[in-house]
């Protein structure tokens, strides 16, 4: 029953809240702390988060639920330990040497696959086909996430995003203290200044990643909408500060 009534919650926060939100109780933060908040910015609309404070503003049995369903942590080792992946490999470690392949003969490419990654094979596989899938679907559509130009440049901005966004609700429920959440956050940010010109470049290496790791489905469409949205709203971070 409680489950019930935290999705009712959740549902009517995203149909009657503001698209992203600020905190009314937020304290003052520089425009340097925005800015790396910003680039968890696709995440945060996603999850109906504050933009412009650590914490996200989200209900605490929310947080709770989305660290143990979809990431399986369920304490501060735990949120350490995805905290540290999503710095040093992420699922960007995958994509260097999945996209030379996935045009190639279906047969060979696995085989390829299941040399270079042993045990992690059936997932790289399924990453191929996932992006062979979004490139059919979307490569020249008009966001132009999916072509070969922007492919090259990688998905590193898709561990970025959920690094900040895990790093928040870690934070809020007391898995992280302030500093440590801040200094996580701030090297996302100065990870994506060495990657990314502008955060149109992010916002496609982003949908990239997503599209790797999801396929071509409605919740892509979804965060299509979303990294749209905050490259022409009045109200996105991304419209009132540049990346750099």
């Amino acid at each position: 029953m409680a489950g019930i009534f935290s999705m009712l919650k959740q549902t009517i926060r995203i149909f009657t809240q503001e698209d992203f939100p600020k905190n009314p109780h937020a304290p003052s933060i520089s425009e340097s702390e925005q800015r790396a908040l910003a680039v968890g910015l696709i995440n945060s609309e996603q999850l109906t988060a504050y933009t412009d404070s650590l914490t996200t503003g989200l209900p605490q049995d929310r947080i709770l639920q989305g660290l143990t369903d979809a990431w399986d942590i369920y304490d501060k080792e735990g949120a350490y330990s995805i905290i540290e992946w999503l710095q040093k490999e992420g699922h960007r470690v995958y994509f260097p040497e999945i996209y030379p392949l996935i045009k190639t003969d279906p047969d060979e490419r696995n085989k390829r696959l299941e040399t270079l990654f042993g045990e992690n094979a059936e997932k790289a596989i399924r990453f191929a086909d996932n992006l062979l899938e979004c490139i059919s679907e979307r490569g020249n559509d008009d966001f132009a996430a999916f072509n070969d130009e922007n492919m090259k440049k990688g998905i590193l901005a898709w561990d970025l995003g959920r690094l900040i966004a895990i790093t928040r609700m870690s934070f809020d429920i007391g898995y992280l203290d302030e500093k440590t959440a801040w200094g996580v956050i701030k090297n996302a940010y100065e990870m994506a200044i060495k990657e990314y010109k502008d955060w149109k470049e992010l916002a496609v290496a982003y949908l990239i990643g997503r599209g790797m790791w999801s396929g071509d489905n409605m919740m892509l469409n979804g965060l299509y909408g979303i990294a749209q949205k905050a490259l022409e709203h009045d109200n996105s971070p991304w419209k009132k500060l540049s990346l750099k």
